[in-house]
């Protein structure tokens, strides 16, 4: 009975501060999607980004004003996060965060580990890269499915093995859990812990993208909590050893399991303390969200009243009264969950932890 007080005690302060967070609103990150183009066409990716993407992006002239804005606008505080697409392929990817650099901010970068050689990765590392994120989603032959592509297993360990013998401070992989990988779990944490990565997170895959039409990525929801529970049973383990896991920031769970397999209790920042441009100029909370909450474009609208103005279905979701979700036990607590799994044009999330949908 103790524990059910002090979990539900915790939950609402928790809840408390979620509302002072979304009514102050600092803005703490930035993600900027350098480029949608990529060098893999993997399988389960919820953006369709390829190497011969055709749309238009914004300039390395247009990121540099982006850059400087935002610098002296916001906190010195303030991280900005380098993603794409594969930004390793952008031709001004060194320059451009150079321009951080230079204004002062740190930096990290989200990679798929094929373009990674020891060159750039010091250069990189000159640029005062602070953080850096590499997926690794299963063995060998899961990654490579996944991935699409039959060099990318070894492109991925030949960039582990850089990452941990570098200066860098924060070096997190992340894995996408499908079927062909959900056991093979302790072999990816043992190739982790060989290469030196310190912290590790798991995601579940969605059906947005290409993932929408690769139905067989995405696990049921029994193994979904047979996820959770993997992750509950080895957190204190992997720990013990030196390697962080952690249950990623997709979606809300109950208080008590939440943190059995969280370092900090589910938060959804997006539009509340992170922003992301896109590689076209629109403008949104985290850069994977659905387009019907695309708030702006960069191209036209002033950033900061976008940011003040243009951001209540973030901070506010009022939307949620008209979703299967309002009747929920969870509602106060969970309020839909991360913002990733809606669209606005829809009346229930891409997945609950807590109920088949």
């Amino acid at each position: 009975m103790i524990k059910i007080l002090k979990n539900k005690v915790q939950s609402r302060l928790h809840n408390s501060y979620k509302k002072q967070e979304a009514k102050n609103h600092a803005l703490l990150y930035f993600f900027l999607e350098i480029t949608r183009k990529c060098n893999l066409a993997c399988i389960h990716c919820g953006s369709d980004c390829k190497a011969d993407f055709q749309s238009a992006e914004l300039t390395t002239e247009s990121w540099y004003k982006i850059i400087d804005y935002i610098s002296e606008k916001y906190s010195k505080e303030l991280a900005f996060i380098i993603s794409g697409g594969e930004p390793t392929i952008h031709p001004d990817l060194v320059k451009i965060v150079n321009r951080i650099k230079k204004n002062g901010n740190r930096w990290g970068m989200v990679t798929n580990g094929m373009n990674l050689s020891e060159k750039l990765l010091n250069q990189l590392i000159k640029e005062d890269l602070y953080s850096i994120t590499i997926s690794l989603d299963g063995l060998a032959k899961s990654h490579n499915r996944l991935r699409n592509s039959n060099v990318s297993f070894k492109k991925v360990m030949n960039s582990l093995d850089l990452i941990g013998k570098s200066t860098i401070d924060f070096k997190d992989a992340v894995t996408c859990v499908f079927p062909d990988n959900l056991h093979e779990l302790n072999e990816v944490a043992e190739i982790l812990i060989d290469k030196g990565i310190k912290s590790w997170r798991l995601f579940r895959i969605f059906p947005s993208g290409r993932a929408s039409d690769n139905t067989n990525t995405q696990l049921t929801f029994e193994q979904s909590l047979q996820m959770l529970d993997w992750i509950k049973n080895n957190k204190k383990k992997y720990a013990e050893r030196n390697l962080n896991l952690n249950f990623s920031c997709e979606a809300w769970i109950p208080f008590d399991i939440d943190k059995q397999v969280r370092d900090s209790p589910f938060f959804c920042r997006s539009g509340i303390n992170i922003a992301s441009i896109l590689a076209d100029g629109s403008i949104t909370g985290c850069s994977n969200n659905h387009e019907t909450f695309y708030r702006g474009n960069i191209l036209k609208d002033s950033l900061s009243h976008v940011w003040e103005n243009n951001f209540d279905d973030f901070r506010y979701r009022k939307w949620i009264k008209n979703t299967v979700c309002n009747n929920c036990e969870h509602v106060k607590s969970c309020e839909g969950g991360s913002i990733h799994l809606w669209n606005l044009n829809e009346d229930k999330p891409k997945f609950c932890y807590v109920k088949k949908i």
